[in-house]
């Protein structure tokens, strides 16, 4: 399980990684260097969807895991970190399908002059390396802890 775990993580921390590197030089390759950033993107995409679904299954079963605390007890560090990691790693997968189905309903002349749309992929883009690294290193370093 360790193995599994440590396989797992290293995903999510390449797949962070490469998203975020991607999205800062996605606008000069194509500007500078006449290059096809949306196919990229397309397969980025992917990776990107496969790596939400595990990060939302691992920040399930931690915040699974971890014991709130009682009516008579502050809220410790490890319960709040679970929490809002899990709660966050939600909210970019909605934000995250939302965009990605209707590209892919729509096409990509769906996104000329569609601001709504640039915003959403430039949050999911700023958002999601953050949160798979973040769960990637926890599950990475998670498993030499134990």
């Amino acid at each position: 399980m360790a193995g599994l775990k440590k396989l797992a993580g290293a995903y999510l921390i390449v797949v962070a990684v490469v998203v975020a590197v991607f999205f800062v030089i996605n606008t000069v390759l194509a500007e500078s260097f006449d290059f096809d950033v949306l196919s990229v993107w397309y397969v980025l995409d992917v990776l990107m969807l496969i790596g939400l679904i595990v990060a939302l299954i691992c920040n399930f079963v931690a915040k699974r895991e971890t014991k709130g605390p009682g009516p008579t007890e502050a809220v410790t560090r490890q319960y709040l970190e679970v929490n809002v990691l899990f709660y966050v790693t939600v909210a970019i997968t909605i934000l995250f399908l939302h965009n990605w189905l209707a590209f892919l309903a729509l096409g990509s002349d769906s996104l000329e002059g569609n601001h709504q749309a640039w915003v959403i992929w430039a949050v999911v883009d700023t958002l999601l390396p953050i949160t798979l690294g973040i769960t990637g290193c926890h599950l990475w370093c998670g498993t030499s802890e134990s």
